[in-house]
């Protein structure tokens, strides 16, 4: 399992305004398993009452809506490495896209003959 994942589920566990104490548990669990540089830059965006992981569908930051540049999200999309948007610092989590939905062919209508212009039939005349 990958950091921002982690941190994804730290962050869904401490937004629960209720935790009980198996996932009072998890929480600490968790924030040994994240090295502490990434740890610290997430614990500042939640001190401020922002989310620190935010999921890109589309190619759009879920955190601050603004679409990410073509390099970053191909980055994203590779999974070598963490992202962060560069907007709003989030750490970025892919979703996946559903699958569009295939629609069946439409018939063409036929072509419609067009109605000769007066020029055009003025030209044809010897």
């Amino acid at each position: 399992m990958k950091e921002i994942e982690l941190l994804q589920e730290l962050q869904d566990i401490e937004l629960l305004s209720r935790k009980p104490a198996e996932l009072k548990a998890r929480a600490v669990e968790l924030r040994a398993l994240v090295p502490a540089p990434l740890l610290g830059h997430y614990d500042r965006l939640m001190a401020r009452g922002k989310k620190g992981v935010a999921h890109v569908r589309n190619g759009v930051c879920g955190g601050c809506r603004m679409r990410l540049a073509s390099g970053a999200h191909a980055q994203l999309l590779r999974d070598d490495d963490i992202v962060m948007c560069d907007n709003c610092a989030r750490y970025l989590l892919a979703t996946k896209d559903p699958e569009p939905e295939i629609l069946p062919a439409r018939k063409k209508a036929p072509a419609k003959r067009r109605k000769p212009r007066t020029a055009d039939v003025a030209a044809t005349i010897p």
